[in-house]
């Protein structure tokens, strides 16, 4: 792919807003896209990811919105588009602040790969297992 310049998107939680800012996940959340700065990229999905676990703040600036990843230690390995389905995959381990977190956690991966690939449907990997599998309390 021919290197860009652009913003990138990512994916944050607004708490307790019962799904007015965006799609609602979780505990009555809603998710909402915000833009960085413009860019350099070859392949946007990497650094948009790179980017959301890269933020090591819990309160995105003065938005409002909030980052459940910002203590989790993952890292971006890779990411492969077949279709309409975006794959990435991740090692590390997730630190969440209980279970309104599990799904507030793959909604702003999943979303932020979505977004950045032009896919419908994402699917994550941590340390090769199923995300679900990985955040399941089970």
């Amino acid at each position: 792919m021919p290197e860009q310049v652009a913003p990138l998107t990512v994916y944050y939680v607004a708490i307790g807003n019962g799904g007015t800012s965006g799609p609602m996940i979780g505990c009555g959340d809603s998710l909402v896209a915000t833009t960085t700065a413009p860019v350099r990229f070859t392949d946007q999905v990497g650094p948009s990811i790179g980017t959301l676990l890269a933020n090591k703040s819990r309160d995105v600036g003065m938005s409002g919105l909030v980052n459940v990843l910002y203590q989790s230690k993952l890292t971006y390995l890779g990411g492969e588009l077949n279709d309409s389905t975006i794959t990435i995959y991740l090692s590390g381990q997730f630190m969440l602040a209980g279970v309104c977190d599990i799904p507030r956690a793959k909604a702003q991966l999943e979303f932020t790969a979505m977004a950045a690939s032009g896919a419908t449907r994402a699917q994550v990997f941590v340390n090769g297992r199923p995300i679900d599998d990985v955040l399941s309390l089970k």
